[in-house]
C-alpha cells in the first residue's frame, strides 16, 4: 500500500477570479495538484503544457481558439485528458475532441471530473459494438 501519485492538472485561464476558484476548489485534495496559466494567444499550445495528467481549458481566454489549441495540444500530446470549462449557454463545436466539460460556474466539480477523466483515460479501449 503506497501513497497514489497526484494528479497534476494545468489550468488555462486568463480570468484571475476563474483561477482562484479552481485552485480553492483542488487545494484540499491531495491527490491533485495545480500549475496555473495564463494563455494570450495560440501560439503557445506546445509551450504551455508542462506535464500535466489533465488539463482544463477555459473556453472564454481572451485570444483563445478552442479549436486550435486543441488541434496543437492532440498533436504534441495525443493521451492529455481535456476538460473544457464553459458557461453553461456556450456551444462547443461537435469536432472539438474533449474527455469532459464543466459549467465555469461550478469549479467545485473540477477534482473530482479531473479523477474520473484521467483514471478513464488510462483504461484500455473497449471494443466498439456496431449497432446496424
Amino acid at each position: 500500500m503506497g501513497i497514489t501519485p497526484a494528479i497534476s492538472l494545468l489550468l488555462v485561464s486568463d480570468d484571475t477570479s476563474y483561477r482562484e476558484a479552481v485552485a480553492d476548489a483542488v487545494d484540499p485534495c491531495p491527490d491533485l495538484t495545480l500549475t496555473a496559466t495564463v494563455v494570450p494567444d495560440d501560439s503557445q499550445p506546445a509551450r504551455v503544457v508542462a506535464p500535466a495528467d489533465c488539463v482544463l481549458i477555459d473556453a472564454d481566454t481572451d485570444g483563445l481558439s478552442l479549436v486550435d489549441f486543441r488541434a496543437a495540444l492532440r498533436t504534441r500530446h495525443p493521451t492529455l485528458a481535456v476538460i473544457v470549462a464553459a458557461a453553461a449557454v456556450t456551444t462547443l463545436p461537435a469536432s472539438l475532441s474533449i474527455h469532459a466539460r464543466v459549467d465555469t460556474a461550478d469549479p467545485g466539480i473540477v477534482p473530482e471530473l479531473a479523477r474520473v477523466v484521467t483514471t478513464t483515460n488510462c483504461r484500455q479501449a473497449s471494443p466498439s459494438v456496431s449497432a446496424e
